[in-house]
Formats: C-alpha cells, structure tokens, sequence
C-alpha cells in the first residue's frame, strides 16, 4: 500500500507497519512502514510520531481498516 508521511514530504509503497518507540524527541511512539528497497539502503521509514503509544496504535488500526478496503493510497494524521 502507498502511504503518504504526517510531514506530507514522502510517498512510500510499504510492505509491512509496526508502532515504536521514538526515541530523542518530544514524541513517545511512531509508526514505522518497512519498504523492500529504500533510499540509500533504508529499509524503515518513520511514517508519523504520536504523543502516546495508545495514539499510534489508534492510527495503526485506521491504516488496517483502509488496507482491508483496498484502499490504494493512505495519509497518515
């Protein structure tokens, strides 16, 4: 699935989402979308940070309930 990042600066085609912990900054969990082949080697990009852990598992089932749509492309909140 296509995904668009919260800063609207990336348009990814994932494979795979996990929420973690977001480490060095003011937020306490990200949402995390793994690609096969990515920039320089990156295989995880850091799709959208949320204050709380319950916020990104909140984002993450609303990201499944478009997945289970067919949906084509999502835009993280």
């Amino acid at each position: 699935m296509w995904v668009r990042s919260q800063d609207k600066k990336e348009l990814v085609k994932c494979l795979a989402f996990a929420v973690a912990k977001n480490f060095g900054g003011k937020k306490n969990a990200a949402i995390i979308g793994y690609v096969s082949n990515g920039f320089w080697g990156r295989k995880e990009v850091i799709l959208g940070l949320y204050d709380t852990k319950e916020i990104a598992l909140d984002e993450l089932s609303k990201l499944q309930v478009e997945i289970a749509g067919d949906a084509k492309v999502y835009e993280m909140n």
